[in-house]
């Protein structure tokens, strides 16, 4: 997978408006993929429903419903710009996550190593308040509140466009 330069090039706005910290923008591999897949699909007996939460473009999304052919992605990123870069038929929208429903989804994916920390406590404590199914996350979590209720699976190290990059998996 490449990833469309055009996500890098952000508006001033935007930079302003949510700090190039919490944009920073990174995917999977083909081959990140393929981990992500393999150990997912043993997880989840059911159709899945998930949501990548920042989804840039909606090209990872893309591939995971390729990968998973029973599977339903949708996502939501923060940035417009990144939004309207997308080319694939995916369903993504402009939003922040920490407003979004996460009821209806059985999966969720955040590749949230970009985020502040304060952020990052609050999308945990919402997830354990809100969320029943697997949290795929590039970030250890933090919140006390989340781990009273998730119940660690496993890490799985996995090539993104980063570095090989140690992915946790849970289940709420």
């Amino acid at each position: 997978m490449l990833l469309n330069k055009a996500l890098f090039d952000l508006p001033p706005s935007e930079i302003h408006r949510y700090g190039l910290a919490n944009l920073t923008y990174g995917s999977l591999t083909t081959k990140g993929l393929q981990t992500l897949k393999h150990t997912l699909e043993p997880l989840i007996k059911t159709t899945i429903y998930g949501l990548d939460l920042g989804c840039g473009d909606g090209e990872l999304i893309y591939h995971l419903q390729r990968a998973l052919p029973e599977s339903i992605w949708e996502g939501v990123e923060i940035s417009g710009h990144r939004v309207a870069q997308c080319k694939r038929e995916v369903y993504i929208w402009e939003g922040d996550m920490l407003q979004e429903n996460l009821r209806p989804y059985n999966v969720l994916h955040a590749d949230n190593l970009c985020l502040d920390d304060n952020i990052a406590e609050e999308l945990e404590q919402k997830i354990a308040m809100e969320f029943t199914g697997i949290y795929i996350t590039y970030r250890q979590p933090q919140s006390q509140c989340f781990f009273k209720k998730a119940r660690y699976i496993k890490t799985v190290p996995t090539q993104t466009t980063w570095t090989n990059h140690p992915i946790h998996y849970y289940r709420l």
